[in-house]
């Protein structure tokens, strides 16, 4: 057998003035009295070693699949293409192993055990779960359905598993896609045969069927859990730009949640049901009012009488934060008061959660607001209150210790002794420890032959322990007059799940900061963000349901250790053999595994000769 290359014109550029060629990795075979050429590579129309070099390259790629020893040592760079070459070589011609059908002569094979060697390591095992959750989500299906192409669906699949498994710059997840991951034998598709362009604008098309792609998941993830959700969540979050993003329409300026306030931001708003599955999201301008967003996503989420599929005919309460609602809504609502006055009767107050030792935790008082008709529901809970006491006792602490610095250094060089310099510092002391400066009156004593202060006195005017009478308590509104106190507690705690579902795409899923420049691209940073979460958020409520609570950051650090590999040998017979195989899960791999019901092979096993 001989390797050689060769240079063809190609016959679909043929018309076209300017030339096209390809090339290829070709091999000559006896068969008899007669030679046969057959192709064993095709290595593109961007091959661009030179002509000079090809033959000891074809001479390295032809020493590496048969084990041989090579006489002289080549290039670097040679050497690297002629590895990648053959890796590619010896996985064209694998057959999958079947151990019922394996014969005893292919399953016992006598060895050279010096010649083992194990390359081309992949990540696998975060890859096989997601891949697996995204069959199980029917994703794959509806990409399809939508008209994906081929390419398209390869790269909306490798990008959204890149999103999550390694969070990072379109650059950088075409890199990983191409040199680290493994999903490419789970999808047989090779990711160094597409372009960066078609992953870079895969976004694009996944975003221009955004409402559609929500729906799905919403839907299929209701089937699977079978469960029928009427409460809904919503909350808005924002993040920032890195650069001008002056081609961005919706980037402003406003009040960012990352006190990014040199940087223009945009708003994301998300509709979740109580157990964390995303209804609907929509983009907004940076600087947009939480009341005016609410009520366009309102707008939005309503359907149409014949196509009830993506809420259920009941009618769904609404959960979001304070400052949201308000009266005139035709919705049900439950919100957190921003009410000041925050009297609690524990004689008129019912139990919504017991501790160990059956003693109330939290307890609610209902009470009918007579000027809105709303119902106003006091909560009581002993662990905020024993936070909200620690915290003032914390604070009083490093008022007087702030105090009595000021007051040291009246008589100490190089301190504050100027009395209007020392007012002005005990005015930002009590503007910044204002939960307790309230309760101190403060006197500063001035020297009469001087500008300075000569003494600082202070007292309570009445204890923190007064104020304790409200600590722990707050109050939630509602427009709902059928539930009763625990219910509306334990509804209104599923915001929670909000606020852990906007840190996971921050931080989890790298949704700050966004380095695109146009709306476009914006657009689809979000969207396969929430994507991602969507995934996600299926594995770890399958997992919670197994009591398993681990974090994303936990589940991936745990199935980093599953690898892809490839074990070569030299046979006795002469034959170089190839074994392409994930390696074996451990303890903590099997436990994810099991609960969600995955088979413990990923990928198949397969084999390959080389004579």
């Amino acid at each position: 057998m001989h390797m050689y290359i060769i240079k063809t014109l190609s016959k679909s550029k043929k018309d076209s003035t300017q030339k096209y060629y390809t090339y290829r990795l070709m091999e000559s075979i006896r068969v008899g009295k007669k030679v046969k050429k057959r192709t064993l590579l095709n290595l593109g129309s961007d091959f661009s070693v030179n002509q000079e070099q090809w033959a000891t390259l074809s001479t390295r790629i032809d020493e590496i699949i048969k084990q041989r020893p090579s006489l002289f040592e080549i290039e670097e760079d040679l050497e690297t293409l002629a590895q990648n070459y053959a890796l590619k070589i010896v996985a064209a011609q694998a057959t999958v192993v079947e151990d019922k059908v394996a014969s005893q002569e292919d399953k016992y094979k006598e060895i050279d055990t010096s010649t083992i060697k194990n390359s081309d390591i992949k990540d696998i095992g975060i890859e096989n779960v997601l891949y697996e959750t995204i069959k199980e989500l029917k994703l794959d299906e509806k990409l399809q359905e939508l008209g994906f192409t081929n390419i398209q669906y390869n790269c909306a699949i490798g990008t959204i598993v890149a999103k999550i498994a390694n969070p990072s710059s379109e650059a950088k997840a075409y890199e990983w896609l191409c040199n680290i991951s493994g999903i490419n034998e789970l999808i047989g598709c090779d990711y160094n045969k597409i372009s960066f362009n078609s992953i870079y604008r895969i976004s694009d098309k996944l975003f221009a069927h955004k409402e559609s792609i929500e729906e799905h998941l919403y839907t299929t993830q209701k089937e699977i859990f079978e469960y029928d959700e009427t409460i809904t969540l919503y909350d808005l979050t924002n993040t920032y730009f890195e650069g001008g993003a002056a081609g961005v329409e919706k980037a402003k300026r406003g009040r960012s949640k990352e006190k990014r306030s040199d940087a223009p931001i945009i708003t994301l708003a998300v509709m979740l049901d109580s157990s964390g599955f995303v209804r609907k999201s929509e983009i907004f301008d940076g600087n947009v009012g939480e009341a005016t967003t609410f009520k366009e996503m309102l707008d939005k989420l309503a359907i149409k009488k014949a196509e009830k599929n993506l809420l259920n005919s009941h009618k769904s309460l609404v959960i979001m934060d304070a400052g949201i609602a308000s009266q005139e809504n035709d919705y049900e609502y439950l919100v957190v008061s921003k009410k000041r006055n925050k009297q609690f009767d524990e004689t008129k107050s019912t139990p919504v959660k017991l501790g160990k030792d059956d003693n109330a935790i939290v307890r609610a008082m209902k009470v009918v607001n007579e000027e809105t008709k709303e119902i106003e529901l006091f909560i009581h809970s002993r662990q905020r209150e024993a936070k909200e006491e620690a915290m003032q006792k914390r604070v009083q602490t490093l008022f007087i210790e702030k105090l009595q610095y000021l007051k040291d250094g009246l008589i100490l060089k190089r301190r504050t002794k100027n009395y209007e310099k020392v007012l002005e510092t005990i005015g930002r002391l009590k503007e910044k420890y204002s939960l307790v400066s309230q309760y101190y009156t403060i006197s500063v004593t001035k020297d009469s032959d001087s500008d300075n202060a000569i003494d600082i006195s202070w007292s309570e005017k009445k204890s923190l322990d007064n104020k304790s009478a409200i600590n722990g308590i707050y109050c939630l509104r509602t427009n709902n007059q059928t539930m009763d106190e625990r219910t509306l507690w334990k509804t209104y705690t599923t915001l929670t799940d909000l606020e852990s579902v906007f840190k996971s795409l921050k931080s989890e899923l790298g949704l700050r900061p966004i380095f695109h420049q146009t709306q476009t691209r914006v657009d689809g940073h979000l969207f396969i963000t929430l994507l991602s979460y969507s995934i996600i958020h299926t594995i770890r409520y399958k997992l919670k349901q197994k009591d398993i609570h681990y974090s994303w950051d936990t589940i991936r650090d745990i199935l980093r250790n599953q690898k892809r590999i490839t074990t070569s040998m030299k046979c006795k017979d002469g034959t170089a053999l190839y074994i392409r195989q994930s390696s074996e899960l451990n303890e903590m791999q099997k436990e994810i595994y099991d609960a969600l019901g995955m088979k413990y092979r990923a990928g198949d096993v397969t084999k390959t000769y080389i004579e």
